[in-house]
């Protein structure tokens, strides 16, 4: 089966539609500005961060916004696109603080988004990274923001000029100073004055995802002494070597794992991010959204040709009952729904397999970052849970739409229509 040129609109919907000329023109700015061919579509959808799926899928390449596996670029072009979602996939743990950032700098963005698209840069004070481990050094991280044609840069400089003209009794007569002063004015003056933490922020990280080296989630151990504290990085990367020795440099150790629904379980029940609630779970709604997306994976699986769209969750439940050998852990999901209704108290963790155990956990923080990072988690591990990944980690799900199956996107599509 061909993987159909556009993509389904229902995944789309959300984001900014850019149907302009010039909105579209300051956007292959920006793309020559990072050394991406321009001779793109004209119309394209965006999200908050400018990120295009559209442009991605031309481009064959979800991270077509990363320089390095670190260093991500957002792209804004109108503040408009700012109320839209961020399902930008390289840009990881910044994406809070991208919000943070453009959430109080809106004056500044209106202002200079009427003449020229912002570049908004990730960055770290280490520019290579080796080895997933290195990330547990990752303490700190910046986001700056310019623009192409220099506007950003020439409003700061104008800021310097005015103080040393204040402050110098010879720039009073310097007419090459003055000069430079009244031609920068001329550019910049409807800016005002752009405050420090629109132009270079610093945010600090402790509990993140990245997605370099094939997805790396880092936890570190909250109030240990730095020398006995563990700093735990969960890697997806193939190459990693498992070790609970190494030391980062700020001294603590580190314990690098493979991430699978084994060390994905452990680390969030470790750190008392997520349990099994059977409370959360006897109302039956969860247990049947994760058979839902089992069933459906399950019969594409068998026959990607197979017409599933429109069909409801528990119609495609309905037909994968009528197969012989449902698969076991949808029949493992089947035995807990049982237990849970004839009032069981509790699940023992240990009585499950690890794909399992890892999808009735429940996110137990109330601490929205941590909640936050504990939903992404969960659904970086699940990809089968296609609802899941769409409501927790829209980024995940960008970042995998063009390895979908084209069986499995052209349902989703159909259900998006027809969810409430």
């Amino acid at each position: 089966m061909s993987v159909p040129h556009e993509l389904p609109p229902s995944l789309l919907t959300d984001l900014m539609w850019i149907d302009d000329d010039p909105l579209a023109g300051r956007y292959r700015d920006a793309l020559e500005e990072l050394g991406i061919r321009s001779n793109l579509r004209s119309r394209f959808h965006i999200d908050a961060a400018g990120y295009s799926p559209e442009i991605a899928q031309e481009l064959k390449d979800p991270h077509y916004l990363r320089k390095g596996i670190l260093h991500a670029h957002a792209i804004i072009i109108s503040e408009s696109q700012l109320r839209g979602p961020l399902v930008h996939p390289s840009l990881g743990y910044a994406g809070s603080a991208f919000r943070e950032v453009t959430s109080r700098s809106r004056r500044e963005i209106a202002s200079i988004t009427r003449r020229e698209p912002i570049l908004s840069e990730v960055r770290q004070a280490t520019t290579h990274f080796a080895t997933a481990e290195q990330l547990a050094d990752l303490s700190r991280f910046e986001i700056h923001c310019r623009t192409p044609g220099g506007l950003v840069r020439g409003a700061r400089k104008l800021e310097s000029m005015k103080v040393e003209f204040l402050e110098s009794s010879q720039r009073w007569l310097d007419d090459e100073f003055i000069s430079e002063m009244i031609e920068l004015a001329d550019r910049v003056r409807e800016f005002g004055e752009l405050s420090d933490r629109f132009v270079s922020s610093s945010h600090p990280l402790s509990l993140f995802f990245s997605p370099a080296f094939g997805g790396t989630y880092v936890l570190e151990e909250d109030g240990a002494s730095a020398s006995r504290a563990v700093t735990h990085v969960l890697t997806a990367d193939p190459a990693v070597e498992v070790s609970d020795d190494y030391r980062s440099a700020r001294g603590r150790r580190v314990a690098v794992e493979t991430l699978d629904p084994t060390s994905a379980a452990a680390a969030l029940e470790r750190h008392g991010i997520a349990d099994i609630d059977t409370r959360s779970l006897r109302n039956g709604e969860r247990l049947s959204r994760i058979r839902h997306w089992i069933a459906l994976d399950h019969l594409l699986a068998r026959d990607a040709d197979r017409s599933l769209s429109g069909l409801s969750a528990s119609e495609v439940i309905a037909e994968m009952r009528a197969e012989p050998d449902p698969p076991a852990e949808y029949l493992e999901l089947e035995e807990v729904a049982r237990r849970l209704s004839e009032g069981r108290r509790r699940i023992d963790p240990d009585s499950l397999t690890p794909i399992t155990r890892m999808r009735l956990l429940s996110c137990t923080s109330t601490r929205p970052d941590v909640a936050r990072f504990c939903a992404h988690l969960l659904a970086f591990v699940d990809p089968i849970d296609l609802e899941g990944s769409w409501h927790n980690a829209k980024d995940l799900f960008f970042g995998r739409l063009p390895e979908l199956p084209v069986a499995h996107r052209t349902y989703f599509a159909s259900w998006i229509d027809s969810a409430p």
